[in-house]
């Protein structure tokens, strides 16, 4: 099978009905036994071709953007065909170029089946002759009947091949005339007005497919080629033929085209295991096979390349590193917000609390307006000096009141140094008593107390503590406790001051205690409980 961009010399060259039909899917046919009408056929339909697009051409803008587009085909051959191939997948993407391929293809296949069946049969016989089926066609490879691909990578060179033949100068304005509705439909700014404008606007186009590739860009860099009558069309050829423009939802198509070529790869793989070498007529179909199998992975290869060449390569630890990184950011972002949140619903609450009470104050106001309204304003006047004179006696009799506290300050500073003069003269005369008398502070100062009996340690702690005692040496025993007399001699040797109370039960322990007493220590004998009579014993003792 010829692939159509690379036999593709625009109006010189001539396709057979068999390689387009090929092209197309079909299962081609071959007809016609006198070679010579067939040939002389093909030239004369070639000349008249030629000579209606002349015609049409004229002063035709597509005409001339057609040669244009035919000029740098012959410069840059198949490169610029590909790329041509690659804008119009773009641009014609979906249904749209599904159903352009398949009407070009019908209508192609028909015109070159009349032409074929015209120069084939005698000029005075009316009955067209039937094309027979070629053998080399109806092979089976791999026990399947021979398959003609028709996805999108063969849709894209057909609609090249269309669009950059001049024997297709047809179908290259339909093309065209949908090209200019498709940027009709997609404009969504005017154009710039002027050439540098729009030369300027593409260069920016460029520098953006080189990151990504959308249909917009497309779209609207062939819109300002257009404008100019693709003046620069070499140019943006030249700057972008390294970026293997791809539309972004290829992968599909793209996946189904793999998906076949794999097909075809296993169905010639299974024919060389069954039969090799293989029969000649299947040399056709082998090499269909191979071709197209080359021209995906080709393809593949490229759309990989583009891929990672407009990605950058990062590793799996960094991406979830950055993730992290990115959530914990998230995260803060959230409780920042939530902080956020929060404050507004209390200012919020605030500001309707404001405005009530600035609608309460605003209420008042108003009330004190009307009432001011309804007052007679000599009776206002009346009130005011009213008002004003029951200010000034309250003004007046503060004052009095001042100065009376003065002079009764003054008097009470007066009586307290008599009081103090008086105080020191009772003193003197001993008229008074005197408190410290009865102080036990500091007269037992380290000493180790133990007491027997009475009300509990708690009742005798404060004299204690007054006199200078340490909780630590003050030991306390209940009376109606059972201790022995070594017990009891081994807690006397240790104090400086063993104390009997003989109420509650103290006087048990008596005269287990006074045995025990040495001539360095002190022992106080206490009726009934109270803390006075330990007070008064301490004096006598202790104080000198």
């Amino acid at each position: 099978m010829i692939n159509p961009l690379d036999d593709l010399i625009m109006s010189r060259n001539q396709k057979s009905l068999d390689e387009l039909e090929k092209l197309a899917g079909f299962s081609p046919g071959k007809g016609g036994k006198d070679k010579f009408s067939e040939v002389a056929g093909k030239v004369g339909k070639k000349a008249e071709a030629t000579t209606d697009a002349g015609k049409e051409s004229g002063d035709d803008r597509h005409w001339h953007i057609h040669k244009e587009f035919a000029r740098i085909y012959d410069k840059s051959g198949r490169s610029f065909a590909l790329f041509v191939g690659d804008l119009l997948d773009i641009m014609l993407s979906g249904p749209v170029q599904t159903r352009l391929v398949n009407e070009m293809i019908e209508d192609k296949i028909n015109r070159m089946r009349k032409a074929k069946e015209a120069a084939a049969e005698p000029s005075t016989q009316k009955v067209k002759v039937q094309a027979k089926r070629n053998s080399k066609y109806e092979v089976n490879i791999g026990g399947e009947k021979r398959v003609f691909s028709r996805h999108f990578l063969k849709r894209k060179g057909f609609l090249a091949a269309l669009f950059l033949d001049s024997e297709e100068y047809q179908s290259y304005k339909k093309l065209i005339k949908q090209l200019e509705v498709v940027c009709r439909e997609s404009a969504e700014e005017a154009l710039p007005g002027s050439e540098s404008e729009r030369r300027e606007a593409l260069g920016k186009i460029v520098d953006e497919l080189r990151y990504e590739i959308h249909q917009h860009d497309i779209v609207r860099a062939w819109a300002l080629l257009e404008a100019d009558t693709f003046k620069h069309l070499e140019w943006f050829f030249g700057q972008t033929k390294d970026l293997h423009l791809v539309r972004p939802d290829f992968y599909d198509d793209l996946d189904k085209a793999y998906r076949e070529a794999k097909k075809l790869l296993k169905l010639m793989l299974q024919d060389i295991q069954e039969e090799f070498p293989p029969e000649v007529d299947k040399q056709d179909a082998y090499e269909d096979y191979l071709k197209d199998i080359l021209e995906v992975y080709t393809h593949h290869h490229f759309v990989l390349k583009r891929y990672h060449q407009t990605r950058p390569a990062i590793s799996l630890k960094d991406f979830e590193l950055t993730k992290e990184e990115m959530q914990e950011k998230i995260e803060e972002l959230r409780d920042e917000s939530d902080e956020l949140r929060r404050r507004i619903n209390s200012l919020n609450v605030e500001k309707d609390q404001a405005q009530g009470e600035a609608r309460a104050l605003k209420n008042s106001n108003d009330e004190l307006k009307q009432k001011l309204d309804r007052l007679d304003p000599a009776e206002v006047q009346k009130l005011i000096r009213a008002a004003e004179a029951k200010a000034n006696a309250a003004e007046k009799e503060l004052q009095e009141t001042l100065e009376e506290e003065a002079d009764l300050r003054s008097d009470m500073r007066k009586l307290d140094e008599e009081n103090q003069e008086l105080t020191r003269k009772l003193q003197q005369l001993h008229a008074i008593p005197d408190e410290s008398a009865y102080s036990v502070e500091n007269l037992m100062v380290g000493k180790r107390v133990a007491i027997f009996g009475g009300v509990g340690r708690d009742h005798y702690w404060p004299i204690l503590k007054e006199a200078g005692v340490d909780n630590e040496d003050y030991e306390w025993y209940e009376g109606y406790h059972t201790i022995s007399q070594a017990r009891t001699a081994e807690i006397v040797g240790r104090c400086d001051l063993v104390v009997v109370v003989t109420a509650y039960a103290g006087h048990l322990l008596l005269y287990q205690v006074r045995p025990c007493i040495q001539a360095h220590q002190h022992f106080f004998k206490i009726h009934k409980s109270g803390a006075g009579s330990l007070r008064k014993e301490i004096l006598k003792t202790f104080k000198k």
